[in-house]
C-alpha cells in the first residue's frame, strides 16, 4: 500500500470556485480509476480553519504500486501538470489502513495529517502492528472516524 499526496500552492488572490469546479467536473472519472482505494480532493482556503495559503492538496491510496506508477505516467497527472506545473508528490509506503463498514467517500469532510517523529530505537515490526491495531480501532471506537491510513516517511523517519 502507497500514500501519495501532492500540495499545489495557488495565488492568495486565486478563485477557488475554480478548483471546487474542477472536482466536480472530474471528479468522477477517479470512482472506476484502476487499483485506486480512496481519493480525497482536498482544499485549503487562505484564512480558513487557519490555513495561511491557497492550496490544492488531493490525498490517494494505492494498495499496489503498478498502479499508482500507472497514475503518474498517465493522462489524468499529466493534466495536472499542464495545467499546474509539477508538483512534488510526497509518498510514504503504508503502515496501516482501516475503513469504518459505514464508509461512503461522499461524505469524507476532512482529513487530518499527523507527522510523527520515529526515534532511531523504535521497534518497526512493533511500530507496524500498534498501527494496525489503532487504526481498527479508531474507525470501529469513533463515529467520526471513516478511515485511517498510516504511511512511513523512511527519508525523514516520520
Amino acid at each position: 500500500m502507497f500514500l501519495k499526496q501532492y500540495e499545489i500552492t495557488l495565488p492568495a488572490d486565486y478563485d477557488m470556485a475554480i478548483i471546487r469546479d474542477r472536482v466536480a467536473k472530474h471528479g468522477a472519472s477517479f470512482d472506476d480509476f484502476p487499483g485506486l482505494a480512496l481519493k480525497c480532493f482536498l482544499i485549503r482556503e487562505r484564512g480558513r480553519y487557519g490555513a495561511e495559503a491557497n492550496q490544492y492538496a488531493p490525498v490517494y491510496l494505492w494498495p499496489h504500486e503498478k498502479q499508482m506508477w500507472r497514475f503518474l505516467a498517465g493522462p489524468a497527472f499529466a493534466k495536472i501538470k499542464a495545467d499546474f506545473g509539477v508538483p512534488p508528490v510526497s509518498t510514504w509506503p503504508g503502515l496501516a489502513f482501516a475503513a469504518a463498514e459505514h464508509l461512503d467517500i461522499d461524505h469524507i469532510a476532512s482529513v487530518t495529517r499527523v507527522m510523527t517523529a520515529i526515534p532511531p530505537e523504535t521497534d518497526l515490526q512493533a511500530l507496524l502492528a500498534r498501527e494496525r491495531e489503532e487504526a481498527d480501532v479508531a474507525v470501529s471506537d469513533d463515529a467520526t472516524c471513516l478511515a485511517r491510513a498510516v504511511g512511513l516517511d523512511p527519508r525523514t523517519w516520520t
